[in-house]
């Protein structure tokens, strides 16, 4: 099969182009490279589908595309899953791209598996990292993901069928600026017929308890251990302006809610600073905070998982850690 090119998929939500779609894109900049090493040309591709979405192709460019394919149609102003599976098929087996990588946003971890199934390929979901084989004659990305609960990492290749297909959580890669030019984008006639009579005509925000964990500069975590003591924690949070997060053990005791859980099956964070406070450090929960720029471990347990992931660690109780810390604020 003659397939060529990275294409990426850019989800505009409310208007706004989701970061993860540009941090896929400075992604897909890094696999070029790969794949120039071994002498093979790609091109990093921008899908953009909405509706007036022009305004967002100079970004695309800039964090990365090397061209911007722009699926504009009035249905894909609050696309249904219906449509915009339809509209990302369509390119696919217009332009036959070599690798289709989507954000593992709601919306992406809806569409992503039909996406596949349309086209005949297979799909490897929530991937924490991707790269290009580096055996010579190989064309293949690899891509890892967590498995088994998080307990250990697999990596998976689509050898047989293409495109090569993953979805990706935000936050896992970082959204780097090229000096790309700006070229005219290629717009695709992209035709609907729905079958099923679904119209959204409008939504709202959900509101979520605490802060955006993904715009936090310094997140304070607990663990299932802290269930007695989560006013503490959010108190002690506050006072050095942190943002305060839960790991799956404490969202389970039913104490606080899922919005402000971290990990595989949460919210993948890159703050400046993670303190995680009686957390074990199981894969599940370290997938989505071990790109933190520093991390500080405070757990009974010396032998705690967690401390293999962090810069600083302390063997204590972290109340009362946190209770001689606060003295010097």
């Amino acid at each position: 099969m003659n397939v060529k090119d990275i294409y990426v998929y850019i989800e505009v939500r409310e208007k706004t182009a989701l970061d993860v779609g540009f941090q896929l894109l400075s992604l897909s900049q890094t696999l070029k490279e790969q794949y120039a090493a071994k002498g093979i040309e790609q091109e990093v591709v921008a899908v953009l589908c909405g509706h007036n979405v022009e305004n967002h192709i100079k970004t695309c460019h800039a964090y990365g595309a090397d061209k911007v394919i722009v699926v504009d149609h009035e249905v894909l102003n609050f696309p249904t899953t219906e449509a915009i599976t339809h509209a990302l098929t369509q390119v696919i087996e217009a332009y036959k791209p070599e690798c289709f990588l989507i954000g593992a946003t709601v919306v992406g971890r809806d569409i992503a598996p039909r996406v596949a199934a349309r086209v005949a390929t297979g799909l490897t979901a929530d991937a924490t990292h991707l790269e290009v084989d580096p055996a010579e004659d190989s064309r293949l990305l690899l891509m890892t993901r967590p498995a088994f609960g998080g307990n250990l990492y697999g990596t998976i290749i689509c050898p047989f069928s293409y495109p090569q297909m993953s979805s990706i959580r935000p936050e896992v890669f970082v959204k780097v600026l090229y000096e790309r030019p700006v070229v005219d984008p290629i717009r695709f006639d992209f035709s609907f017929t729905p079958k099923h009579t679904i119209e959204v005509l409008e939504r709202k925000l959900k509101h979520k308890e605490g802060g955006d964990l993904k715009k936090a500069h310094m997140i304070l975590a607990g663990g299932r251990s802290m269930a007695n003591h989560v006013e503490k924690l959010q108190d002690f949070a506050s006072s050095i302006n942190a943002t305060f997060a839960a790991s799956r053990g404490l969202v389970e005791s039913g104490k606080v809610g899922k919005d402000i859980q971290v990990g595989q099956t949460g919210t993948s964070v890159r703050p400046a600073l993670y303190i995680a406070c009686g957390i074990s450090g199981a894969a599940q929960h370290t997938a989505g905070m071990e790109n933190a720029q520093t991390i500080i471990a405070i757990n009974t347990d010396p032998e705690a998982s967690i401390f293999q992931f962090s810069h600083l660690g302390v063997v204590g109780d972290a109340i009362e850690v946190l209770k001689e810390v606060q003295k010097y604020l």
